[in-house]
């Protein structure tokens, strides 16, 4: 087994040859005692067990949750759970490693916050990944609690284009809100371990105090301006982000503090403004240079049945075939229906309608927004946000996609109501959610005739080292339907090689993995992983089950990758009899084998999902 490439941040391919933020600090520290018992590998022991199946990692938990917080389970891991304890520890290593120090942006929206239950299972596993080392900004909403308190106090919300309509009156109620489910998200995150449970482990003369698990920070972190008046509505006090005071949370995060950030922003005058959630999320990932950033969501993305990897191209054309569909006569009809219904409350998952709107401004509104659609650049509309709040779709998943844009690294959708999906996403191998990040596999391409030169032109320099064997150009050319190469502005970067074999003796099928190679100027950059993952993708995809490399000088890159030697190739009966035949046995070429997992028809084709 191999360590998973799914959420792995920076895997580095060695190829062969003004503001000052007034904070509210509530002391709330987590005993560093846990991260020295946590034992970090680095690496998979030997031998290595199979990674765990995310099922399987899920029946391990030992946890429950009050309605206070995170509570661990009074009895200890039965012995007949050992073995799958410590095979997950272990397959989770390189993750634990990897995500260390990151910096990762968690929006809460206030559909989640205001399910205590949800909220307290969240902030357990904030709680955990805090533990582990990673740097955490956690984004509350509080929309849901917003509407309820209005219709308790007999007014009605407002939305005009997805975004509220703040008043005075529900002004006040937002900053209500915000403080209430703040104050909850802290009293959760303050609640430490049992005292029997951790002296198990400590050993010391005096009796143990100890304080709130975590220290959380919240302050006037969001730099905020008024969204003004826009087609005759004036938004009042519902506010646009301006920016995040990056370097002051940057301090909390390096102090070992998370950091509470809400909907509320405030302006140089000193008010404060009612923001949009997603909007405030947006803003602290990309200014902070966040390597992850998660939306917890409901039905509203669930629905939407999307795979488990979203490459960022593939994101980008599903959100602009979504508006372009959205253009027909009756759909645009229907989207002027729906903004100058004056009075129709929408539900907060989707919210487009407003009150006491003038039908001249719905209609203005209406003919902008369509006017934007058909007159913009798909890159254009696709980041523009207003247009997706007006048009309905979950804005989770655009948001999503605008700050992959934005040069976030990896974003993630996952469903709220599965306990632990933030530790499951983050530290299985194929995770339970769906990621959005930019194309691993872009440019990677099957061979076409006109790539021949290319390709020979990348082999010759290795085949004159005594690297590769050398090939002639009708070898080649007979080779080329079964090469897959990189390309970029025309360009060949890189190529490999994927041969049927047939299959050996006892009925193995076997392809061999030749002719690897990647442009020495864009060695170090990833493409070599990509190339490889896209490869034993198509192996699988084609039945293989054992992947074969003959080679004299690049086994370390190779074995790095989970290929294992098994002794020289001219007389190893793992190759067929008629390979075997063809080894030059002065050569000396050494045989590495890596075992296929069975290709699993619920997923994607190679390129379309991340490793397995």
């Amino acid at each position: 087994s191999q360590p998973p490439a799914r959420t792995g941040e920076d895997s580095t391919t060695v190829m062969p040859g003004g503001w000052s933020g007034a904070c509210s600090c509530h002391s709330l520290r987590m005993g560093d005692m846990a991260r020295h018992h946590i034992n970090y590998r680095t690496g998979y022991s030997s031998p290595v067990a199979a990674p765990l199946a995310v099922d399987s990692l899920a029946s391990l938990t030992t946890s429950s949750i009050s309605d206070d917080g995170p509570v661990q389970s009074g009895g200890g891991l039965p012995r007949a759970e050992f073995g799958r304890f410590v095979q997950f520890f272990r397959q989770a290593s390189p993750y634990i490693a990897g995500h260390r120090g990151r910096t990762f942006v968690i929006v809460i929206p206030g559909n989640i916050t205001s399910d205590r239950t949800l909220l307290q299972s969240i902030m357990s596993d904030v709680a955990m990944l805090h533990g582990l080392g990673v740097r955490l900004v956690v984004v509350t909403g509080a929309q849901t609690q917003i509407d309820t308190m209005l219709h308790e106090r007999s007014m009605v919300p407002a939305y005009v284009g997805g975004y509220r309509v703040t008043d005075r009156d529900a002004l006040k109620i937002a900053i209500e809100a915000a403080g209430q489910v703040r104050t909850t998200s802290e009293q959760i995150l303050s609640k430490g371990p049992a005292i029997p449970m951790i002296r198990r482990h400590t050993k010391g003369d005096r009796e143990i105090h100890f304080e709130p698990a975590l220290r959380v920070i919240s302050g006037n972190y969001v730099a905020a301006k008024r969204r003004g008046v826009i087609d005759g509505v004036d938004f009042g006090y519902t506010g646009e982000v301006r920016f995040v005071l990056k370097d002051d949370i940057a301090r909390q995060l390096d102090s070992g503090n998370v950091v509470l950030l809400s909907n509320l922003g405030f302006t140089a005058a000193g008010e404060v403004l009612n923001c949009n959630t997603y909007d405030v999320g947006l803003h602290a990932a990309v200014e902070l240079g966040a390597d992850k950033m998660f939306f917890l969501h409901l039905d509203e993305v669930s629905s939407l049945s999307l795979p488990q990897w979203l490459p960022l191209s593939d994101a980008q054309d599903m959100l602009f075939k979504k508006l372009k569909d959205s253009l027909n006569s009756e759909q645009v009809a229907a989207l002027r229906a729906s903004l100058g219904a004056a009075g129709a409350i929408q539900s907060p998952q989707y919210p487009s309608s407003h009150r006491d709107l003038p039908q001249e401004a719905a209609a203005m509104q209406a003919e902008r927004i369509v006017s934007r659609l058909t007159t913009s650049s798909k890159e254009d509309i696709v980041l523009d946000l207003d247009a997706w709040s007006a048009s309905g779709y979950p804005t989770a998943v655009s948001t999503c996609v605008i700050a992959c844009c934005k040069g976030v690294k990896r974003a993630h959708l996952l469903d709220a109501r599965l306990d632990g999906g933030l530790l499951l996403e983050l530290y299985s191998r194929d995770g339970v959610g769906t990621m959005i990040s930019t194309d691993f596999y872009e440019g990677i391409r099957r061979a076409e005739p006109g790539d021949l030169d290319s390709i020979r032109a990348l082999l010759q320099p290795l085949e004159a080292a005594g690297t590769l064997v050398k090939r002639s150009r009708e070898d080649l050319a007979n080779m080329l339907p079964d090469f897959t190469v990189i390309e970029r502005e025309n360009k060949v970067l890189g190529c490999a090689l994927l041969l049927p074999m047939g299959t050996d003796e006892t009925g193995v099928c076997v392809a061999e993995l030749g002719a690897f190679c990647v442009d020495s100027a864009f060695r170090g950059s990833g493409r070599g992983d990509s190339l490889l993952d896209y490869v034993e993708q198509e192996a699988r995809f084609a039945g293989v089950q054992r992947l074969v490399l003959l080679t004299t000088r690049t086994a370390d890159w190779f074995e790095q990758r989970d290929f294992k030697w098994v002794g020289a190739a001219y007389a190893n009966e793992l190759l067929p009899e008629a390979r075997r035949a063809r080894v030059n046995p002065a050569r000396n070429s050494q045989l590495y084998v890596k075992h296929m997992e069975a290709h699993d028809i619920k997923l994607g084709a190679p390129g379309k999902r991340i490793g397995f």
